[in-house]
C-alpha cells in the first residue's frame, strides 16, 4: 500500500539528463516556476561549476574557519616560541633569549599546522561528514548522467514533472534512498 505524502511535506522528483544544456534550461524553467535554488540539487560524476549550471555561487564559511585556525596557530606559536622562553629564562653563550630566525620558522610551522588541521576539520564539519543518513540516489549517475533532485510543493509536482520531461529528462517519481 502506497504512503500518502503529508500535505506540508514537499514532493520529491528526480530526473536524469544526458547533456548539460537541457539540464540548464530545465533549471531555469523551474526557477521561473517559483522553485528556489535551495530546493534543487544537481549531482553529477563530472564537476560542473555553478556558473555553467546558471546557479548562484555557493557561499561557504570555510575561509573564515581557516583564518581563525591560522590565527590560533599564530597564537600557539607566539606562546611556545616567545612567551615560554621568558617564563623559564636560560641564558646560553650571550645569545638572545628569543632568537629571530628559529622563531620565525617555528611561527610559520605552527600557523601551517593549525591552518591545515582547521581547514580539514572545518571541511568535514561543514559537509556533515560522516553522514550515514540515506540520500536520494540514481545508479545511472555513475554513467556520466546529470541528476536533478527537486523538492517542490505537492501542488506544483505535475508542473515540475512536465518541465523535466519537456527538456528530455528521465523522471523518477519516487527516487530510492540509500546510504552513500
Amino acid at each position: 500500500m502506497a504512503e500518502q505524502a503529508h500535505p506540508l511535506e514537499p514532493a520529491i522528483v528526480m530526473s536524469s539528463f544526458l547533456e548539460i544544456d537541457p539540464t540548464v534550461a530545465a533549471l531555469q524553467q523551474l526557477r521561473g516556476l517559483g522553485i528556489p535554488d535551495s530546493d534543487m540539487t544537481v549531482r553529477s560524476s563530472v564537476p560542473y561549476s555553478a556558473e555553467i549550471l546558471g546557479r548562484p555561487h555557493a557561499k561557504s564559511r570555510l575561509s573564515v574557519i581557516s583564518l581563525v585556525a591560522a590565527l590560533a596557530g599564530l597564537g600557539a606559536g607566539i606562546f611556545f616560541t616567545i612567551i615560554t622562553p621568558y617564563l623559564y629564562i636560560i641564558r646560553v653563550g650571550g645569545q638572545p633569549i628569543v632568537p629571530v630566525p628559529p622563531t620565525v620558522l617555528l611561527l610559520y610551522e605552527f600557523i601551517m599546522l593549525a591552518l591545515i588541521l582547521g581547514t580539514f576539520g572545518g571541511f568535514l564539519a561543514l559537509n556533515h561528514f560522516p553522514d550515514s543518513t540515506p540520500q536520494h540516489y540514481d545508479p545511472k549517475l555513475t554513467d556520466g548522467r546529470i541528476n536533478v533532485l527537486v523538492h517542490s510543493p505537492e501542488d506544483k509536482k505535475g508542473d515540475v514533472v512536465a518541465i523535466l520531461e519537456a527538456h528530455g529528462g528521465e523522471v523518477i517519481q519516487d527516487p530510492e534512498r540509500r546510504r552513500l
